[in-house]
């Protein structure tokens, strides 16, 4: 039974989770299950957002509130620099206040940003998340005025107030170098898949909407690529890689590139002018992407960085194979020593068509790594662990601000 400081004040702990949008990455779809699943006798959540969109807006249950800066300002107006940013400190400070919250969650940096001084202006404690390495995904961000937020999250993450989580053990000790913290100072809590809802979601019925998608369910072999397109996501290394294994297999290979963002014509023009187009689908952001990963021959991770991929626990869940570059020591201690999947060289497109070729003359798809893979999901990644977890450091935190 978890000490609950909701016990002392005889109501529930007041928890708002903060977010920019509710769309849908792997961190809102987590910030998501946590305001669904809190324990309803010891937690009551509410959420913040910069902006009121996102497919996990309408999933929020009902007793979930949802306040959202861009509703309450005027987007198109011209507004000087850091003016944004000290808008929304001030509105979260408020919001905090008005609410009367007792506990503030945060994923990602960019809204620890504004997280931590909302937080300190309000005097509420703080529970924020590094959701990847920042010596690749801070530094490489397009943020303006990079050195001056690099010190503002050091001091964020070193706040007394705040609890600091990574998703894995290599983010935590990436984040302690990069930001010159305690290592001691940061929880790790690996990302958690609901097994049972991910199941039932990949066996609903994939939708054909055209002769190219259809191409893709009779394919010979067909690869997911899963996640926003954009550059650090790899998906260039995956087209090329298709382009390069062709040759090598007798069967025909098939690449469903789900999600979007600002990459998506220069990947359909690169696909064009490799010649491998009519082998690709582009199916944009799906709200269910499970259905075509679970008939996946192979779901392809060819990122320049990450932190823990929630879609490779998912694809391991269903158990489709994954291919992955070494982008991520997380993702290493995820597939062990090529156990529970591969690994090839970081922007190696050669060895990533390789492995296709490999994964497309093998009937039975390698079920005993597979098996593996899907075992390991099991014992380390079940939400339920994840939300005890949770919830216990949520209470812990709202208690010592007390």
């Amino acid at each position: 039974m978890l000490t609950s400081a909701a016990n002392a004040s005889e109501r529930p702990l007041r928890v708002l989770c903060c977010s920019g949008s509710l769309e849908g990455g792997g961190s809102e779809r987590q910030l998501w299950q946590l305001t669904s699943q809190l324990d309803r006798k010891q937690f009551a959540p509410s959420v913040y957002l910069l902006y009121r969109r996102g497919h996990y807006l309408e999933k929020l249950a009902d007793d979930v509130d949802v306040t959202a800066f861009w509703t309450e300002y005027e987007e198109s107006r011209r507004y000087w620099p850091g003016q944004i940013r000290g808008l929304q400190i001030h509105h979260l400070s408020q919001v905090l206040r008005a609410q009367r919250i007792d506990v503030v969650y945060d994923r990602t940096f960019h809204m620890t940003l504004i997280t931590a001084r909302a937080c300190r202006r309000a005097g509420i404690p703080r529970v924020s998340t590094i959701v990847s390495p920042p010596s690749s995904d801070f530094q490489h961000s397009r943020e303006r005025f990079r050195f001056l937020k690099r010190r503002i999250l050091a001091s964020a993450y070193r706040d007394p107030s705040c609890v600091t989580i990574a998703v894995s053990e290599e983010v935590a000790d990436d984040a302690a170098a990069f930001y010159r913290l305690n290592r001691s100072q940061i929880k790790v809590l690996c990302n958690p898949v609901d097994i049972e809802a991910l199941r039932a979601a990949a066996n609903q019925p994939i939708n054909i909407d055209s002769k190219q998608e259809s191409a893709a369910v009779n394919a010979d072999m067909r690869i997911a690529v899963v996640g926003r397109l954009t550059h650090e996501k790899g998906q260039r290394l995956a087209i090329e890689a298709l382009q390069l294994a062709q040759p090598m297999c007798s069967r025909t290979l098939h690449l469903d590139i789900i999600g979007d963002g600002p990459d998506r014509v220069q990947l359909e023009q690169l696909a064009t002018q490799l010649g491998v187009r009519r082998q690709i689908s582009f199916h944009g952001f799906l709200p269910n992407p499970y259905p075509w990963i679970k008939r996946s021959h192979l779901l392809c991770i060819p990122s320049k960085y990450e932190g823990l991929p929630n879609v490779a626990l998912e694809a391991m869940c269903l158990g489709t194979a994954v291919v992955a570059t070494n982008c991520s020591g997380s993702l290493r201690a995820l597939i062990g020593n090529n156990e529970r999947g591969k690994l090839v060289p970081l922007g190696d497109a050669t060895s990533l068509a390789r492995e296709f070729a490999l994964a497309s003359q093998s009937e039975n798809n390698e079920r005993t790594s597979q098996e593996l893979a899907t075992a390991w999901v099991e014992q380390h990644h079940a939400l339920s662990n994840w939300l005890t977890s949770m919830q216990r450091i949520l209470c812990a935190r709202a208690s010592a601000g007390r």
